[in-house]
């Protein structure tokens, strides 16, 4: 079957479908014109629907719920726009504007393919800017106060870098917000490698800290391109990160990062929440302090 489009909306491109979520490009007001009658095309948008296996479920519900909150709620250029909510005889469904730019796994597979590295300038400018990105993110705060921004899932396919050079979020499934209620709770537990141990083993739901941990993860690995584990399988790979950490030896040899910026990441990887730093502005003090400027 086709990939059902809203009402006033055409498919452009069904872009796939995962445990929770069903995407796809479509077009808003229909099919293009011709080539010289009617009005311009309307614009892009990403449209998400619950996958066959969500479609039921709880927790599918729940996290179609969180990202259409967390959208309307956390207005920023790194996020997708809202643009409605609705449900039709397939289900309800998301319009989200399209957040342009490549995963910065695409972006490390890319300079792979190429037999290199990312440029060291390269490096250094996403590490910082994903940083400040996240910052600005859970600082955000509107007339009712703090929004307490959490994405949830933080990791290489989430992070994307934009055009201009820009750093968006995507995939805000299992966010947390301000007064969000227990009905929406369930048991996320991000992306392994990249999840915190606490977050990965139960013992937390998404918080602040554990994104700071994901983006830090996430930038070692574009960083190095070393894997963060010896593991492979998900269950070991588990232990390995809840007993030894991640391995963070090839970041020694990150080259685009002053010594002191590679400390503030793995600093930002300690297995005890306790002992990282608190905040993605935290992280960024350090490692602006760290910078061979200042």
């Amino acid at each position: 079957m086709p990939y059902p489009a809203p009402d006033g909306t055409e498919l452009v491109e069904h872009l796939g479908a995962g445990a929770t979520f069903d995407v796809a490009l479509v077009r808003l007001g229909g099919p293009p014109p011709g080539p010289t009658l009617g009005p311009p095309p309307g614009p892009m948008l990403v449209c998400k629907r619950l996958a066959p296996g969500a479609l039921h479920a709880h927790a599918g519900r729940a996290a179609m719920v969180r990202e259409a909150k967390a959208l309307s709620l956390a207005r920023h250029p790194a996020l997708p726009a809202l643009a409605r909510v609705g449900a039709d005889r397939h289900g309800p469904f998301l319009l989200e504007s399209r957040r342009e730019g490549a995963s910065l796994r695409d972006v490390l597979d890319g300079w792979r393919g190429r037999g290199r590295p990312p440029p060291a300038s390269l490096v250094a400018h996403v590490v910082r800017t994903a940083i400040e990105t996240l910052a600005e993110l859970q600082e955000l705060e509107d007339a009712a106060g703090p929004i307490g921004f959490v994405h949830g899932d933080l990791g290489p396919d989430h992070v994307l870098l934009g055009p201009l050079g820009d750093i968006g979020l995507i995939d805000l499934g299992a966010a947390r917000f301000r007064g969000m209620g227990p009905d929406l709770e369930t048991a996320d537990r991000g992306t392994l490698p990249f999840v915190a141990p606490e977050i990965a083993r139960g013992e937390s739901p998404p918080t602040a800290r554990g994104d700071v941990y994901a983006m830090a993860a996430t930038l070692v690995a574009f960083a190095t391109g070393a894997p963060l584990t010896r593991a492979r399988e998900h269950a070991a790979m588990l232990v390995e990160i809840g007993e030894s950490g991640l391995r963070v030896d090839a970041l020694a040899a990150a080259g685009a990062l002053s010594p002191g910026q590679r400390r503030a990441l793995a600093r930002a990887l300690d297995r005890d929440p306790e002992r990282r730093v608190e905040s993605a502005r935290a992280l960024l003090d350090a490692f602006d302090a760290a910078s061979p400027r200042g």
